[in-house]
């Protein structure tokens, strides 16, 4: 294959995605911040982000996140991509904007169900539901402050796995 051929094959398979997989961006955030007793411990092995605990609703709790702030400065992604497998539940996709938010911890949202097997999800901003409230800033990725995945909304045991995780660019 000609080296330029190359050069173009690999520019194009990047400018399609931005990489979201150090851990070191990532943190695990429960309801305890706000008087819950979820329970989350995350941990990172070759590629793998493993969440295992349990979401509880007592004490007007009920969610667990792995969360990355992220810092877009333009609107040429459309969504995020991702491998994951776990304990045949629902967890969700979280999307936090920057400003004003009516109330301060609203977001958009959409759900995936995970099997025991590895599976690619898509999910595009536009398919996010807001959760509830108002938030001054439009739905576009440069608006973007957070993406969590969460475990959300019901009691629970947490045991998912993710993995190559990527903003999809336009």
């Amino acid at each position: 294959m000609k080296p330029y051929i190359v050069f173009f094959i690999f520019l194009s398979m990047n400018s399609f995605s931005k990489p979201l997989n150090d851990p070191g961006d990532w943190r695990g955030i429960t309801d305890q911040v706000m008087g819950g007793v979820s329970e989350l411990i995350i941990k990172h092995k070759d590629g793998v982000f493993m969440m295992k605990g349990n979401v509880s609703t007592d004490n007007n709790g009920g969610f667990v996140r792995l969360s990355n702030r992220i810092d877009l400065n333009s609107n040429n992604f459309q969504g995020i991509r991702f491998k994951a497998k776990g304990n045949n539940e629902t967890y969700e996709i979280h999307v936090t904007l920057k400003g004003l938010k009516v109330p301060p911890w609203s977001y958009f949202s959409k759900s995936f169900d995970v099997t025991n097997e590895w599976q690619e999800f898509e999910i595009l901003f536009q398919d996010l539901k807001r959760s509830s409230g108002f938030s001054a800033a439009s739905m576009k990725a440069k608006n973007i402050r957070d993406i969590s995945i969460a475990g959300y909304g019901r009691d629970f045991e947490v045991d998912l796995e993710i993995k190559e995780i990527n903003l999809i660019s336009s």
